[in-house]
């Protein structure tokens, strides 16, 4: 795998987390002009998921957060449900996105790799 390949993969894969949208663009584009790797090879790159680690990275920045006041009284018993802001996503939807966040570019890394080296 040439060089080219190598930082094309890269991009793909973090450039979206080192500049935002830009960073992942910048590969597409690599990814778009080059002729290692067949239509079927760069549709993989541009969809399986875009944008890259990008996203696993904004989720777990920006995750959606809810933070809760209880009153305890004297004998330290609490009273009432508390008073809550924000939502938060519920652990058995975001484990599963998180994971599939980070699986997802990782192994559309992993394949690109092995189609440039075995086209080289």
């Amino acid at each position: 795998m040439r060089r080219y390949e190598a930082i094309t993969v890269f991009l793909l894969l973090v450039g979206g987390v080192l500049l935002p949208v830009v960073g992942w663009l910048i590969g597409a584009v690599m990814l778009l002009g080059s002729s290692r790797w067949s239509m079927r090879d760069k549709l993989a790159g541009l969809l399986v998921w875009p944008g890259g680690l990008a996203v696993a990275v904004a989720l777990v920045a920006f995750a959606p957060t809810r933070e809760c006041v209880y009153v305890d009284d004297t004998a330290g018993h609490r009273h009432g449900g508390g008073q809550c802001t924000g939502t938060a996503l519920p652990g058995w939807l975001g484990a599963p996105f998180l994971i599939i966040a980070i699986a997802g570019p990782l192994l559309t890394a992993a394949y690109l790799t092995w189609r440039a080296r075995r086209v080289a």
